[in-house]
């Protein structure tokens, strides 16, 4: 099954719910080890399923101009039914501006020029406190903070597991 047939599945199969659903999601990193300094939280709901499409080709635009920008992190995003949702890490505030003044602009401004989407909310939040990463030794399976990047287990000396990106 190709990654386009599960999709068009989770639209066929998604038993309807009255505050929900199913959908698809996807989540790309863009190999920026840092943690995040903001956050973009949004959702966006097409009118029909052609709006869905089309929220859908300029997000894919978008997306291609975040992983040019070097304060990217990650993006986690994607639709059930016709709501589409996106929460991006960024290293700063800036980071986000400078990639949202690309492509997101032109679709930023069809959405105001034009009868397009039938509702939208955006936020920008900061982290109050980010706690320590951890990862499990696979000797001697104690949990070991990584925040300071260690590449060795403080109990037992064997070699940790990479640190994850943080989104």
């Amino acid at each position: 099954m190709s990654p386009e047939d599960f999709v068009a599945l989770s639209f066929a199969e998604a038993p309807p719910l009255d505050d929900g659903g199913f959908g698809y999601s996807m989540r790309l990193s863009s190999g920026n080890p840092n943690p995040p300094g903001c956050m973009a939280l949004t959702w966006i709901t097409g009118a029909d399923a052609s709006e869905r499409d089309r929220i859908r080709a300029h997000s894919k635009r978008n997306v291609a101009d975040f992983l040019q920008e070097p304060g990217f992190i990650s993006i986690v995003t994607g639709f059930v039914g016709l709501r589409g949702f996106t929460v991006t890490a960024w290293e700063t505030e800036e980071a986000m501006t400078a990639a949202l003044s690309k492509h997101h602009a032109t679709a930023m401004r069809e959405l105001f020029a034009e009868d397009f989407v039938a509702s939208v909310w955006t936020s920008v939040w900061t982290p109050t406190r980010i706690n320590r990463m951890w990862v499990r030794c696979g000797t001697c399976r104690v949990l070991q903070s990584v925040d300071d990047d260690p590449r060795t287990c403080t109990e037992c000396a064997s070699e940790l597991p990479a640190r994850p990106a943080y989104w």
